[in-house]
Parts: C-alpha cells; structure tokens; sequence
C-alpha cells in the first residue's frame, strides 16, 4: 500500500513496484508542514543531497511524552482553552509496553495553523549536529533534477537528550516522515507515522 504522503505530479498513476518508488517526485514538507523547531531552534526549507543514500546506523531516536498542544492565538482565550481541551480529552502517543515497537513511532497531533504541537523526543547520548525532516517516502527516489530532495533542516547543532520538536501543519491526514540526523560520524532516519487530526 503507498503511503498517503506519495504525490505523484510527475511519477507513474500508480505506484507498483519499487521500480516507479525510484522515478517519483520527492514532495515538498512545506506542503504539510507551516512550521518547524527544534529545542527552540526554527528549521530552514534546504534542498539536500544527503537525505537518502546512506550507509545508515540505528536512529538514537525514541518518542518519550505524549505530544501537546497549545494555541497560538495566545490573547485569544477561547482558543488557549480548547487547547487544554484537546490534551484532555486526546490520548497523542501510547507508550503501552504491550504495543509492538512500530506502532509506538504513531503520534495524534492536531492540524491547522492556528495550533502549535510539541513532540517530546529522546535523541540519545551523543550529540546531533545535523537534523533533516521530509516525507519518508522522499528517501525512495533519486531527488528532483538536481538529484536533491526538500527537506526542512538544522545545522551546527548540539542536540542530545530530551529534545522537544514543535510542528505546526497545514492540513489533516496520515503522513509518514524521516527524520534523518547526523552527529559527525553516523547517519541514521526515524520513521514517524503523525496522524494530523483536526
């Protein structure tokens, strides 16, 4: 089954085998993401030549908080408390040691951009200099004509323990993102199911 994030502008109708995964189109996260920080640090929209083909290492990436969210409009009240609501009334991650592993990378965040959504993460013991986020699918293809592929990325970083990833998104559905990161010696990609809801 494609994921939902495949846009197929310039690919084959039909995704059928590995074959047409090679000749698609990346896809833009600017198309889903509005906005994208780091412990505090704004991402940058960056064409990269480094987010697929890699020796790749395990991701020193695990999801350790239930995601939150908080109102942008601050001065509007209303808003600030059906973002309390939403915490309340919404279970974002499950961290059921009875889940299977895979299905503890799906995170419930609230879509549109009137709301910001703080993912909680551990980014392990050593520090991470460089972050790249797109659609994971992205790291299938052989990039756009340049051979590059959008990403949203941080550089000249020092990230390490809990790192909170704040996202704000554009519109609602299932899409699955890499992370991809580098701490000057490895690289390594998370897979990350969000489940946009509004």
């Amino acid at each position: 089954m494609v994921p939902q994030t495949v846009r197929q502008s310039c690919s084959p109708t039909q995704i059928m085998s590995w074959n047409d995964l090679f000749r698609m189109c990346p896809q833009d996260p600017t198309d889903l993401i509005a906005y994208a920080e780091i412990g505090g640090v704004k991402g940058d929209l960056y064409l990269s030549s480094s987010y697929a083909s890699q020796s790749w290492s395990a991701s020193p990436l695990a999801v350790n908080g239930k995601a939150l969210v908080s109102a942008l409009e601050t001065d509007n009240q209303l808003k600030v408390a059906e973002a309390d609501q939403w915490n309340f009334s919404h279970l974002s991650w499950n961290d059921s040691s009875e889940l299977p592993l895979p299905l503890r990378k799906i995170i419930f965040v609230r879509g549109g951009t009137q709301w910001e959504n703080m993912l909680k993460f551990d980014f392990g013991g050593t520090n991470i200099e460089e972050v790249q986020i797109s659609f994971l699918s992205n790291a299938t293809t052989r990039g756009d004509k340049q051979g590059t592929i959008p990403v949203i990325r941080w550089t000249e970083g020092s990230w390490s323990g809990n790192i909170v990833l704040s996202l704000v998104t554009k519109k609602t559905g299932i899409y699955t993102l890499g992370i991809w990161t580098f701490d000057g010696a490895n690289y390594a990609m998370f897979e990350l199911v969000l489940m946009v809801v509004p």
